[in-house]
């Protein structure tokens, strides 16, 4: 099943901590069925690690992402492509 699965690392740059961004993200994901996980890293930016079925579901949660937090000042985003990772759920990890 993990075949088709793609995973992406992806690190968000800008006012990303301090406003409720990890809830926002895990929300996010839920909702578009991504597996994975959110933290915050000690340079201010966050890393997400999101896992799906294609290409489309992981590129519409980025989208959302970048764009639909109130708070959220995305100044550059950097892409990673993983190996699929099998995660069952999506986390925020402290």
């Amino acid at each position: 099943m993990s075949v088709n699965r793609v995973c992406l690392k992806i690190r968000l740059f800008g006012l990303v901590q301090g406003i409720g961004f990890r809830w926002f993200v895990q929300k996010i994901a839920r909702e578009e069925n991504i597996t994975g996980y959110v933290k915050n890293l000690n340079d201010g930016s966050v890393e997400i690690v999101a896992e799906a079925q294609s290409k489309q579901y992981i590129e519409n949660f980025i989208q959302r992402v970048k764009t639909e937090h109130d708070y959220a000042v995305i100044r550059d985003v950097e892409i990673v492509e993983l190996p699929p990772q099998n995660f069952t759920s999506f986390k925020i990890n402290f």
